[in-house]
């Protein structure tokens, strides 16, 4: 299987980032599949890569991976229009990429939402099978944060995020929220699957040299925030709790807040201003020091600011690495990790905004070290028996061969059935007349021929025709033969493909395309091969392959292997190709009845059923 995977804020484990994307790549690659990694440069991020960009690009391998990195540098301590306008640069360079490269499945990962946009053109300019995973919940962490007002903005938004589930074959929440939240948006459950953030035990449960940030004494507390310094990570809540310890006289609690971010000049202005010499300002580090780090702590701290969409719609990756250190964990807002450090005694869940209740968790801590031992203990059986990295990456591929296995669906293939049926009923509106007005004169009442057959996946629907036989019998009441029945004006109707013009209210409908094998009886559906089946994988067709190479002059086995070829090589060109010909085929009458005979004979299994 070949992956074609989006992630613009990629990173190896020498970043000091989180590395769910890598990890996934490098699992993919162990079970012997290739994966192309398309990336931007994130601040803080490690590619791998290090040779010189090249017409704004540079390509290598990194442990197995393909890596294409865009000379796109992003920060977060970036403005929002720096910002914006890097993920749509990112965005359009990588739809090049999507219809370019050879792949059997897109995968993109949020965030930012604009990393959907070349899944949405693979599916629908290429019919290729895209998964789609959401990390967070756009838009609408950033209208309940208030980062975003604008009416537009928040509309463009809604409905990128509308457009990238729906175009999704697959669609991966990290949390129950975002599952919740993708539900909500009217995506079916059985297309939805929640894979969350997975624990690295590889990294942080080997032998590392244990640290502690400078002015952090072995008696202290050593209570630590890893990860970015934004507004959403509510880090004033942590100085805020800061203050009242320094106030209770703890010096012997210290909190060091490892990272960068928009917000960290202004939190160290504010530290500085109360001097709070409780709180120490650390450089972001790779896994590796992260992990002594870790080892050298006792306790992790998980913030979010008080947003109710935060409560289930995260799954923030300092919690696993704590977790997987066998760090307990402090959490200041509720939700679904709220609930797991209750369950499993692994740490403090406190209210939002609580500065006091926080200081008190810390104090407690610093306190009762045997305890807070135990929590420690907690906190890595949790990660080994939920959040194993082995097992969700076992998941994670099989989610992606899944998409992979999906009958591709032919690019803007319903577009172009609903403009063309549309276009056609309108335009030939008085053909219709005309023709309804002859049946009725000529063949009688009632002027449409209606029969039930077999739609996509075998589903019973009712197809409609104009007739172009009598109803004529013998004297015992039997039906005459087709060729008694078919009349000389019928026989123009058939020759001339008229009779097929109802079909379009059926494609209309959605039960036929324009393009696709025709819909037989229904008798014949226990009678087709595993390989003739495959004809029902899609709509049946007002036309199709079979049609404009030999119609009713073919052998009903030649007739079905056309449509299954027909099913397994569809794009958007071939229908327009088949139409066309279609056209062709029509002005010349070819085709049109089976040797000696005014329909088809009858299809009564094929010489491989016998």
């Amino acid at each position: 299987m070949r992956v074609l995977y989006f992630h613009q804020h990629f990173s190896t484990p020498k970043g000091s980032t989180g590395i769910r994307s890598y990890e996934m790549a490098r699992r993919l690659v162990a079970e012997g599949h290739y994966v192309t990694m398309v990336c931007g440069s994130y601040g803080g991020g490690n590619t791998g890569l290090t040779e010189e960009f090249r017409r704004g690009r540079r390509k290598g391998e990194v442990d197995g991976i393909e890596v294409i990195e865009f000379d796109l540098a992003y920060s977060n301590a970036d403005g929002f229009i720096k910002r914006s306008l890097l993920f749509l640069l990112f965005a359009l360079r990588s739809v090049g990429v999507a219809l370019s490269y050879r792949y059997d499945v897109l995968f993109a990962t949020t965030t930012p939402l604009t990393a959907g946009i070349p899944g949405i053109v693979a599916r629908w300019l290429r019919g290729k099978p895209f998964v789609f995973e959401v990390r967070d919940l756009w838009p609408e962490l950033p209208r309940e944060m208030g980062v975003i007002t604008n009416p537009a903005v928040l509309w463009a938004m809604g409905l990128l995020e509308w457009v990238s589930y729906r175009s999704a074959h697959r669609v991966i929440g990290l949390s129950p929220g975002i599952v919740q939240g993708i539900r909500r948006c009217g995506v079916r459950s059985e297309r939805i699957a929640m894979v969350p953030n997975g624990c690295d035990f590889s990294i942080f449960e080997q032998e590392v040299d244990a640290w502690r940030p400078d002015g952090v004494e072995e008696s202290d507390l050593l209570a630590v925030f890893t990860g970015t310094h934004g507004m959403a990570n509510g880090l004033d809540s942590v100085l805020d709790a800061a203050l009242v310890l320094k106030e209770r006289g703890r010096a012997d609690i210290k909190i060091a807040l490892v990272g960068d971010g928009k917000t960290k000049s202004i939190l160290q202005q504010r530290a500085a201003s109360q001097k709070l010499d409780n709180v120490i300002f650390h450089d972001p580090v790779n896994k590796s020091r992260l992990a002594g780090l870790m080892a050298g702590a006792d306790i992790g701290l998980q913030t979010l600011a008080n947003v109710p969409a935060f409560y289930f719609g995260t799954s923030p990756n300092k919690f696993f690495d704590y977790i997987s250190a066998g760090l307990p964990v402090l959490n200041n807002y509720p939700g679904w990790l709220a609930g797991m450090i209750e369950e499993y005694g692994c740490g403090y869940a406190v209210p939002a905004d609580d500065a006091e209740a926080f200081a008190a968790a810390l104090e407690h801590a610093a306190d009762n070290r045997e305890q807070l031992a135990v929590m420690g203990k907690a906190a890595s059986r949790l990660a080994h028996q939920q959040f194993d990295r082995n097992v969700l990456g076992n998941q994670f591929i099989g989610e992606l061969r899944a998409a992979a296995a999906l009958p591709v669906a032919a690019p803007l293939k319903r577009g172009l059935d609903i403009v063309g049926s549309c276009l056609g009923l309108l335009l030939l509106a008085p053909v219709i007349a005309i023709i309804a007005f002859m049946v009725r004169r000529k063949h009688g009442s009632p002027v449409l021929f209606r029969q039930v057959r077999p739609g996509k996946d075998g589903k019973a629907f009712e197809m409609v025709k104009f007739r172009t036989m009598t109803n004529e019998r013998d004297p015992m009441g039997a039906l005459l033969s087709d060729d008694q029945r078919l009349t000389r004006f019928g026989q123009f109707l058939r020759s001339s493909s008229l009779d097929e013009l109802p079909e379009l209210w059926n494609v209309l409908k959605g039960e036929m395309s324009l393009v696709g094998p025709r819909p037989l009886l229904m008798e014949y559906l226990p009678l087709y091969n595993e390989r003739q089946s495959k004809r029902h994988l899609v709509r049946p067709g007002v036309t199709g392959w079979a049609q404009i190479n030999g119609r009713n002059a073919l052998s009903w086995d030649e007739k079905f292997e056309l449509d299954v070829w027909y099913v397994e090589n569809r794009t958007l060109w071939l229908d327009i190709k088949i139409l066309f010909l279609t056209v062709w085929k029509v002005v010349r009458r070819d085709g049109i009845s089976h040797a000696e005979e005014a329909t088809m004979p009858k299809f009564s299994g094929s010489k491989e059923n016998d």
